[in-house]
């Protein structure tokens, strides 16, 4: 209970709008993936779903981040996940006159990832403004705790909303977790509001920019860290979003309630390892956490890998093969949390 001393109303509201907002983008996530998967039976165009979000990340990443250092991040949260349930709305109400198509779920897509690149650049600067400097660990481990919980109830969620819904309802159920997360989020009334237009430097956006660049460059562990969590993150998005996602539902044809399952029982590691991740976060150098970490992870991947091909290949069955996959893909979450709350 010591980690909850220091945290008051603005945190909470935080974290009750982080949980409804994110738990909106997830089940999304599943049910779009489902509903392609489904429509199309192609690999190849499930993949390129996910992977257009590439271009809104690298066009505004780096406009995002400079953009949170000026403006009211609480403000700007809000506002996105006002824009975001009004653009579900607007597909929930074309989901009632026609037939959602692969080029609407990509414009959609497109458009919900530019959201939330700024909504993530200053989701990722608004916790130093919410709570006192001496509880900042126990915070970001606490706002862990409810990215677990919604990882397990999502999947499932997603399931039943796409068994038993239209996709355009289904828009409608995540419209209204984005606007109450709008409401929540719209309460936060952080104390940088209040000092910000007091203390801000208008300086240009690009002289912002190449001030950040120019501190990457300086700082060695910094251009590796960089470095390497382009490439974890570039394998967890093929090996956890496309490659396993297809081999499950379309390779071995397994039910929607089991990848839902699957889904669940690995988020559910996302909330249990946050609780006693902290020491080690304390602890540990970041250098030796992240090397250690990278290792696991690197090894946890390629024994997926492993499995996979041994169920393809009928040398285990097939249910083993599932059972093998969420156990290491559970080592590799576990093996990230640190490294993530490091960073």
């Amino acid at each position: 209970m010591k980690s909850y001393k220091g945290l008051k109303i603005d945190y909470w509201l935080f974290w009750f709008a982080s949980s409804f907002g994110m738990g909106a983008s997830n089940i999304l996530q599943y049910v779009l993936s489902l509903y392609v998967l489904d429509l199309t039976g192609s690999a190849t165009l499930f993949a390129s779903m996910l992977s257009i979000i590439i271009f809104p990340r690298i066009l505004l990443t780096p406009l995002a981040g400079v953009m949170a250092d000026r403006v009211r991040k609480s403000r700007m949260m809000s506002l996105i996940l006002l824009d975001e349930a009004i653009v579900l709305g607007i597909y929930f109400v074309l989901g009632q006159t026609m037939t959602i198509g692969i080029a609407l779920v990509y414009v959609l897509v497109v458009v919900l990832e530019a959201g939330e690149v700024f909504y993530g650049g200053c989701e990722a600067a608004i916790l130093p403004e919410l709570v006192p400097p001496d509880r900042l660990k126990d915070a970001i481990s606490i706002s862990k705790v409810d990215d677990g919980i919604v990882q397990v109830a999502a999947p499932l969620a997603a399931a039943l909303i796409y068994d038993n819904l239209s996709i355009g309802a289904a828009f409608a159920v995540i419209a209204l977790l984005n606007f109450l997360s709008f409401l929540l989020q719209a309460l936060i009334r952080p104390k940088y509001e209040v000092e910000h237009e007091k203390s801000a430097q208008r300086s240009s956006i690009w002289k912002d920019f190449k001030e950040g660049l120019k501190c990457i460059r300086e700082n060695t562990f910094l251009r590796g860290f960089i470095k390497v969590m382009s490439l974890a993150n570039a394998f967890f998005g093929a090996t956890f979003a496309i490659s396993v996602t297809y081999l499950l539902r379309q390779t071995y044809g397994v039910e929607a309630w089991v990848y839902s399952a699957y889904c669940s029982v690995t988020a559910a590691v996302s909330m249990i390892v946050p609780l006693f991740a902290v020491p080690l976060v304390k602890k540990y150098p970041a250098k030796k956490l992240f090397f250690m970490a990278t290792l696991i992870i690197a090894a946890g991947i390629l024994m997926i890998g492993i499995c996979a091909l041994c169920g393809i290949n009928q040398i285990i069955p097939i249910a083993a093969s599932v059972v093998l996959i969420t156990i290491f893909d559970c080592v590799t979450i576990a093996a990230a949390i640190p490294m993530q709350m490091t960073s």
